[in-house]
């Protein structure tokens, strides 16, 4: 069994193409190693930066500019590391997911501080998508280059001990580009995100947006799931991620529950995530041998396995309405 295209394109530099072919027994073993190295490395890696809790304690307004203001330092300093060729690839690397994550959680915010950003709002959205889609692409080949480098290690060949690899590996580094212009479209997005002193933003303001996000997300649990599309699914895993960002924001406005909540629609968007990556290495999978065929049906339940459980897991955490979270929600804060 062989990779198809995408291993074309990052071998097109070397003089001579890697021929390694791959068995069903191989592709399956490196699914399962993915896996268990992944499982491993959440374990070990230290809490992500950003994130914080908006501070009850303080004028909403002066709160939600902090959160702002922490986001967006998350997302230069990534973009430093990505951009530093001093440092090892994987530390660039993850400077890319580091500023893609926080783009998420400002995306979240801007949601939640949609009544003081007016117009800005809007251009706002904009830029934060695009500078997301600038660093996709990084991604997208650090993903797919861990993923060759694995599965050619079971064949005694690791793309690093080849020796003229450099070239190939180079493909895998951020490049200025990307990170140059998701740098430009961040720095436009926190300038139309900008809240002056006398921005009309309250904790009401902010239950109404918290609520408009509960029911969509309830709205995609609730929904048939029964032949869903992947385009279904993204939106659905967008849903959930941009709630939990949500809940994480909220802090202890949030209540006592919403620790247990953020878990579940976490683990149900990272788990709607994992369906995509193997609806992606079923389209990477050579086909047309019996081996092809058997790896791409094992990846396609493990696939329908993934959605069931994001789905149990978005019904177990959004049974409550969206009004009675957002009434609770105004209670608790009635005295800030």
């Amino acid at each position: 069994m062989a990779l198809k295209t995408q291993q074309k394109r990052l071998t097109t530099t070397r003089a001579t193409p890697l021929t390694t072919t791959l068995k069903a027994g191989d592709a399956l073993e490196a699914v399962t190693r993915r896996r268990q190295k992944s499982a491993a490395t959440d374990l070990k890696v230290p809490a992500p930066r950003g994130g914080s809790a908006l501070r009850i304690d303080l004028p909403v307004v002066v709160a939600a500019r902090l959160a702002l203001d922490q986001e967006y330092a998350v997302v230069d300093e990534g973009l430093s590391d990505a951009a530093d060729d001093r440092l090892p690839m994987l530390d660039r690397l993850e400077g890319v997911h580091q500023s893609r994550r926080a783009l998420k959680r400002i995306q979240s915010l801007n949601d939640l501080f949609r009544s003081a950003l007016h117009f800005g709002r809007m251009r706002s959205k904009a830029n934060l998508r695009k500078a997301k889609a600038h660093l996709s692409e990084v991604r997208q080949r650090d993903a797919l280059g861990a993923l060759l480098e694995e599965l050619c290690a079971l064949k005694g060949q690791p793309l690093t001990a080849v020796t003229d690899a450099a070239p190939t590996l180079s493909t895998l580094s951020p490049s200025a580009m990307p990170l140059r212009g998701a740098r430009e479209a961040a720095g436009i997005a926190r300038r139309a995100m900008r809240l002056p002193s006398g921005a009309a933003l309250d904790w009401h303001d902010i239950a109404r947006a918290f609520k408009r996000s509960w029911s969509r997300g309830r709205r995609f649990a609730e929904r048939s799931w029964v032949g869903l599309g992947e385009r279904d699914l993204h939106d659905a895993r967008k849903a959930f991620q941009r709630l939990s960002d949500h809940l994480v924001a909220l802090g202890d406005a949030a209540g006592e529950r919403a620790a247990l909540t953020r878990r579940r629609l976490r683990d149900a968007a990272q788990a709607l995530g994992r369906a995509r990556d193997l609806a992606i290495l079923v389209d990477a999978i050579e086909g047309t041998t019996p081996e092809g065929r058997a790896i791409a049906a094992r990846a396609l339940r493990l696939r329908t396995a993934a959605v069931r459980e994001a789905r149990a897991l978005s019904r177990a955490a959004l049974r409550r309405t969206a009004g009675s979270v957002a009434r609770r929600m105004r209670q608790r804060v009635a005295g800030v």
